[in-house]
């Protein structure tokens, strides 16, 4: 009888082996392609075609409007430069609400905090606001200079 049990048990073992190996080897060549994918989701994805970018401290209240090409490229290379920050986060209010306006009924939103002088800023999409996206100090100076001095 304890043969029995002793020898159930182990095929038992064996089998939860096998089958626990086997599904790995699924797993691996079915997240592939994810993998991949994952690897461009680490940017900001702002279009380059945006025409212009209204930002305010309260949102809608008192916009200031950028539309000059030195100023949208700009911030076409702020944009490009921020990275997603790995886990989720919970941020306090934002600093600055922006709108990224591509034409009359295409705009993206965004939430900015912008940093001290040579520490990094942070953007969060309006639809996403588990995720952050950082730039480094370099692009906070510019975003100061851009924005801040602006509203000061």
């Amino acid at each position: 009888m304890k043969k029995n049990i002793l020898l159930m048990v182990f095929i038992i073992s064996i089998s939860s082996i096998l089958f626990a190996c086997q599904s790995k080897g699924i797993t691996t060549e079915i997240s592939a392609n994810p993998t991949a994918k994952s690897e461009n989701d680490k940017r900001l994805s702002i279009k380059n075609d945006f025409k212009r970018i209204s930002i305010s401290k309260t949102n809608g209240v008192n916009e200031i409007t950028f539309d000059d090409k030195d100023t949208l490229k700009a911030f076409q290379v702020i944009f490009s430069s921020a990275v997603r920050e790995p886990g989720i986060v919970d941020m306090a209010a934002p600093e600055f609400y922006m709108d990224v306006v591509y034409d009359k009924d295409n705009q993206q939103s965004l939430y900015l905090w912008i940093g001290e002088k040579g520490q990094r800023s942070t953007f969060m999409k309006t639809e996403d606001t588990n995720t952050i996206y950082t730039v480094s100090n370099d692009m906070t100076d510019k975003l100061i200079e851009l924005v801040e001095s602006r509203f000061n």
